[in-house]
């Protein structure tokens, strides 16, 4: 048997006859005359060689093997009916949705744990799960679906045309420096970038970042004494240390505030850092995708 040669719309015709037992009701039911119907069953005993349903006293009674149809042809039409209306709403208080999100150690302290915060009024059964950028955009992942989001800074991604991109916030570099380090001034100058050493924060293992580039653009260069991939390493070696950490000024602030540290400005030219979402256009559609990126907009919109 070949599902081609059937007429899929004879399947509804029979789910109906089915549930229904009688052709007058199936017809109604799918709103077609019962002429239509007769015929719809007519072909089905063709297709299938086989009477389906018996007139008898007690009514239109299954055979055997409509009866083993209809288990198998109700299924797929309950499956076909879920998967055809999924895009169609997105609830997120009823949801079991589990979105992952592919991210830096930047986004899981600054913009997570107002998320959390958020989807446990919103969206209690709502999950995240955090997978961390590395030096390559994750494209098949995010086309097959199994990353929803990739959110990241220019100076990490190279994002083809292709996919969706939008930048969500725009945020100042700062200078992270022990308390008790004594500076001339309350801001960090370009001398001072050039001849104190440098923690690198380097998640994806980049060797160069933006503040190199402008110093470049400069004539000028830093010394990078250490080299980490965490912003608590990071700010634990500077703690102890005469070394400047230079990182997003959110980022900043939020380590100063539980370590021995503060945070200072930088020279006004130094370029700033740009938050990117990056997504899949297969999915661009997804209510639930569409929700999720609504949401994070509005936590990074105020700050």
């Amino acid at each position: 048997m070949k599902l081609h040669q059937l007429d899929l719309n004879l399947l509804l015709a029979l789910d109906a006859l089915m549930t229904q037992g009688s052709v007058t009701r199936a017809a109604e039911s799918l709103f077609i005359s019962q002429p239509a119907m007769s015929h719809a069953l007519n072909r089905l005993r063709a297709f299938f060689d086989d009477p389906l349903l018996v007139r008898t006293p007690q009514g239109m009674l299954p055979t055997s093997r409509a009866q083993r149809l209809h288990l198998g042809v109700q299924q797929a039409l309950r499956l076909l009916e879920q998967q055809l209306s999924e895009e169609d709403e997105f609830d997120p208080r009823q949801s079991k949705r589990r979105f992952v999100l592919c991210t830096t150690d930047y986004v899981e302290c600054v913009l997570i744990p107002p998320l959390i915060q958020r989807l446990s009024k919103l969206a209690p059964g709502v999950t995240i799960e955090i997978r961390i950028l590395r030096d390559t955009l994750p494209e098949a992942e995010l086309a097959s679906g199994e990353i929803d989001l990739v959110l990241g800074f220019d100076e990490y991604m190279q994002v083809p045309g292709y996919l969706g991109k939008e930048t969500w916030l725009t945020e100042p570099l700062a200078g992270l420096v022990r308390a008790t380090l004594e500076l001339e001034e309350e801001r960090i100058t370009l001398d001072q970038l050039i001849e104190m050493p440098h923690v690198f924060h380097s998640p994806l293992g980049t060797s160069e970042a933006s503040l190199d580039r402008y110093l470049q653009s400069l004539g000028h260069s830093r010394t990078i004494s250490v080299n980490s991939q965490s912003y608590m390493s990071a700010a634990a070696i500077v703690s102890q240390s005469d070394h400047l950490l230079v990182l997003p000024s959110m980022v900043a602030e939020l380590l100063a505030n539980h370590w021995p540290l503060k945070s200072l400005p930088l020279p006004e030219d130094v370029p700033d850092y740009h938050l990117n979402c990056v997504w899949h256009p297969v999915h661009a559609q997804q209510p639930a995708l569409i929700w999720l990126k609504e949401l994070m907009k509005e936590l990074v919109s105020p700050v």
